[in-house]
Parts: structure tokens; sequence; C-alpha cells
């Protein structure tokens, strides 16, 4: 919970082919990244990795989570090199493909 007695999100990371038929049903979240600081400790367990992410993104997954149970999702934080520019700037480019082939599309504000 954001209030801290059960805030552990935890998920698997998959690569995924965009190719029409390739591809499971997913969603994808747009949300205001907000302001993180070094101090807040928000972070996402994807399988041997612990990802630190926005306060906002980890509301947007907890509050999903409790409404949706398991459930395939795209997050540009997560999904997304963020220290790998080059990367990075290739996922950007995508990123219209990705949230027009979403089955469906939250958009968190906070």
């Amino acid at each position: 919970r954001p209030d801290g007695s059960d805030s552990s999100i935890q998920c698997d990371l998959r690569v995924i082919n965009l190719e029409p038929g390739n591809f499971p049903s997913f969603a994808a979240l747009s949300y205001v990244w907000g302001i993180a600081t070094a101090t807040e400790g928000h972070f996402v367990s994807c399988g041997v990795y612990t990802l630190r992410v926005t306060p906002n993104c980890h509301s947007a997954l907890w509050h999903l989570r409790e409404r949706l149970g398991g459930f395939t999702i795209w997050i540009d934080a997560l999904c997304i090199n963020q220290k790998d520019e080059e990367e990075k700037m290739y996922q950007i480019s995508m990123m219209g493909d990705i949230y027009s082939k979403a089955e469906t599309m939250y958009v968190w504000l906070g």
C-alpha cells in the first residue's frame, strides 16, 4: 500500500515483438513522473533486479494491482533502460506504436 503496509510490487520483464499476432494482450500506463528524490524508497522488483520508481509510478502500480490482480503492462520507467541514452531514444520513437497496440490504456495523474 502507499501507506507502507504492503507496498511491494513484483513483476517479470519480457521482450515482446510488436509485429501483428506476435504479442500478448497488454496495457500501457501513462502517468505524471513527478520528482523523485534520493531519499524516497519506492521500488519495483523485476526478477533479480530492483528498480527505483517515482512515487506516482509506484502508486499507479499499487492501485492497478489492487484492482486487477496480475496483468501485463508496459511502463516506460521499467521497460526503457533510463541510463542508456541510445536505447532510450530508440524506445521513445516506438512509444506511438506501443500505446496504439495496447489493449487498454491507463492514465494516472496521482
